[in-house]
């Protein structure tokens, strides 16, 4: 299979060869083009770009435009894909957040990962990464834990808050009635920098995510983000230790 299509190169022309190398290097061009402008440019004839067309696998060239069309779309939606690895999802300020984070981390004496359903399960992550480093974490999922209960055992706590929308009702109105307490500090990692739970917080560590919700309460929205920030800390962390 080559770039357009199926070929033999071995029965194409020195002029065929010479519009197959045009095409393949204006792949982007070719929607937008008629024969006649694919043959002006090749120093071409139009009879020989539709025996090429034909050559290639094609019924018709209207056909062929079909095929690259849907190539620049597959194209386009991969790179999608890799958009949430892309710089422009974070602050430029985040490494120093997250230098300013691993200080307060390094420095309390418990670090409570706090959040529900899929931010729950990051929760769950980041404890299990933290607690290899050493560290005494705990992952909150369950709104009903006794977690002032919890914090009178400790001098100095972190609570690292991990949200999608940031306004989750029962956080927030836990976190309220906590905000104040001494030797507590609320970090949040969340989207949502004009949230109440940015609000709330010491300090906020934000990113861009495409919230993606199937059937009202079916959450699809990306946690990469919030994973790749965890590794930032962890690194962090394992680097000043």
């Amino acid at each position: 299979m080559a770039f357009l299509g199926k070929v033999d190169f071995k029965n194409l022309t020195e002029t065929e060869k010479v519009i197959y190398n045009y095409l393949r290097n204006n792949f982007e061009k070719i929607p937008r083009m008629h024969v006649r402008d694919i043959a002006l440019e090749a120093h071409a004839g139009a009879s020989s770009v539709m025996r090429l067309i034909h050559k290639l696998g094609y019924h018709s060239y209207y056909q062929f435009q079909e095929f690259v069309e849907k190539q620049q779309l597959k194209a386009s939606t991969d790179s999608d894909i890799f958009q949430l690895l892309s710089a422009s999802h974070y602050p430029s300020e985040l490494i120093e957040k997250c230098r300013q984070l691993t200080e307060q981390v390094l420095k309390a004496d418990s670090i409570i990962f706090f959040g529900l359903g899929t931010s729950g399960n990051i929760c769950e992550y980041a404890m299990r990464r933290f607690a290899t480093l050493g560290l005494n974490a705990l992952s909150l999922t369950d709104m009903t834990y006794p977690l002032e209960s919890h914090l009178l055992e400790s001098q100095d706590s972190l609570i690292v808050v991990f949200s999608i929308s940031g306004e989750t009702g029962e956080l927030i109105e836990i976190l309220q009635h906590i905000r104040n307490r001494e030797k507590v500090m609320i970090i949040s990692i969340t989207p949502k920098k004009e949230s109440s739970l940015a609000q709330l917080s010491n300090l906020s560590i934000n990113y861009k995510v495409e919230e993606r919700r199937v059937n009202l309460y079916g959450d699809l929205t990306s946690q990469i983000p919030a994973i790749f920030i965890t590794e930032v800390l962890s690194e962090m962390i394992f680097k000043s230790k």
